[in-house]
């Protein structure tokens, strides 16, 4: 009986979708260390690791790009430390969908990402060096089930695009096909969207109208970000199939402080198959909040779990955080369950204990 429900336990993939990093400025001067004159962004996700580890598969949006050598830069054009990649690896990330800031600095910033990615085995999906690498659709596969994910974006900032097949744009007719060679490779086809308005709480008409043209096409899920805000989900129905749409995971990391721009999500969800057919089979998602305060007169930044953290101040066990910290913690956990929790398709906010 131990071995059967090990079994079934292990016929599933466990995926965890969280939405935009992007390091501006502010966070550079944070994590400088100037005794080693070198970047460590461990600290600032370490309270995720747990979380992000216990996932088959971690993904997220990143913005800009990677280097090793600076001047790193933020808002205009992100340029980011190599050590990203590398912690984004150590804590369990997987999948890079790539952004509107891919091409912040021309092909040769983008080359250079690419590199540094491959060298810490994390996937980038949305942006490709050489025009074969397009033509392939990264599969995950565990258990006999098979899993592709898409990535596209809404565009390069008006950036021009050296090579077309360098960024994946929001192209119905190529996301139609793409999806139609995934579905022929694959079990369950997600697609990975960057799109929308800035700061907009809500979907606009346009988003609508590309995710039902793209569940039309035979996505079984599709999830978003590119807002800096978190937006709503719902299940779209078509032709008795159920297709669930993140329309916006909100913020992961970065140095913004709008309102609103502070929180964002890990969605968490489980893919499981029967009778040859793979389906959703459980989605919910852990509220997130960007911690910034003062260690030693320096400003710091870290993401942490909100119900766990409130917990654990109110237990006396986080003295680094301050009064401001917590109200806005419970303010934005509030208005984050009171903006996307939907009992009737199930999708709640879980208990982070």
């Amino acid at each position: 009986m131990n071995f059967l429900l090990i079994f079934l336990f292990l016929n599933e993939i466990r995926i965890i979708s969280v939405g935009d990093i992007f390091i501006h400025q502010s966070v550079l001067k944070s994590i400088y260390q100037k005794e080693t004159k070198s970047y460590n962004f461990y600290p600032c996700f370490e309270e995720l690791e747990t979380y992000l580890n216990s996932a088959d598969v971690v993904t997220c949006w990143f913005g800009g790009v990677l280097d090793t050598v600076g001047p790193y830069t933020g808002y205009p054009c992100f340029k980011t430390p190599e050590n990203l990649a590398e912690v984004l690896k150590k804590v369990g990330f997987k999948i890079i969908f790539r952004t509107n800031h891919t091409l912040d600095y021309g092909e040769r910033g983008l080359r250079i990402t690419t590199s540094i990615l491959k060298k810490y085995n994390l996937i980038q999906i949305g942006a490709y060096i050489t025009e074969d690498e397009i033509k392939e659709i990264y599969v995950f596969e565990k258990d006999n089930i098979k899993i592709s994910f898409l990535s596209y974006t809404y565009g390069p900032n008006g950036i021009t695009i050296p090579k077309p097949w360098m960024v994946n744009l929001i192209d119905l007719e190529k996301i139609k096909k793409d999806i139609e060679k995934a579905k022929r490779i694959s079990d369950f086809v997600i697609v990975a969207l960057h799109f929308g308005k800035e700061y907009e709480r809500f979907p606009n008409s346009e988003q609508k109208k590309i995710v039902k043209e793209i569940s039309k096409f035979g996505a079984d899920m599709i999830i978003s970000s590119h807002p800096h805000v978190i937006q709503p989900v719902e299940i779209i129905e078509i032709d008795d199939k159920k297709v669930f749409v993140a329309y916006s995971l909100g913020n992961f990391f970065c140095g913004q402080r709008k309102r609103y721009t502070d929180t964002g999500i890990m969605l968490k969800y489980i893919i499981d198959k029967k009778d040859g057919t793979a389906f959703l089979k459980r989605v919910s998602y852990i509220p997130c909040w960007i911690a910034k305060y003062k260690e030693k007169e320096k400003y710091k930044f870290k993401i942490l779990p909100i119900k766990k953290f409130l917990r654990l101040y109110k237990e006396g066990k986080i003295n680094y955080l301050t009064k401001e910290n917590i109200f806005r913690m419970k303010e934005a956990l509030k208005e984050t369950i009171g903006h996307i929790d939907n009992p009737k398709i199930n999708f709640v906010c879980e208990d982070d204990y």
